[in-house]
């Protein structure tokens, strides 16, 4: 049982039918912001979760790595990669916050003038 290969097929799964539901919600008779808007929560609602999870992981890995002996390269690689999490669950809330102001610029450049509320 490979469960990484299981695992990127359930991603790719999960964006596939995120981007069909969103187009087929589009195809039902309304307007671009409203796909958008559901594009817009669903990036909400998997990054927010994401990085909420890295800022505790990491968090809890930097305090451990404070438990461990000065010597040896474990105590250091430990620390960058708890950094690591930290800076992308940082990353990651930022583009959450972003989120709605990024695509109404995207969906902006092709002449359409769509606003996409930041409470969708």
């Amino acid at each position: 049982m490979n469960v990484p290969r299981i695992l990127k097929f359930l991603y790719y799964a999960f964006i596939a039918g995120t981007l069909m539901a969103s187009f087929v919600y589009a195809g039902a008779g309304s307007s671009i912001s409203g796909s958008l808007c559901g594009i817009v929560g669903s990036v909400r609602t998997v990054i927010g979760v994401l990085s909420l999870l890295l800022f505790i992981a990491g968090g809890v890995l930097y305090a451990g790595a404070h438990m461990l002996p000065a010597a040896g390269n474990l105590r250091g690689n430990l620390q960058g990669w708890s950094m690591g999490m930290i800076v992308g669950s940082v990353v990651g809330l930022i583009l959450v916050i972003l989120a709605p102001t990024i695509l109404t610029m995207i969906a902006g450049l092709g002449g359409n003038s769509v606003t996409i509320a930041s409470g969708c």
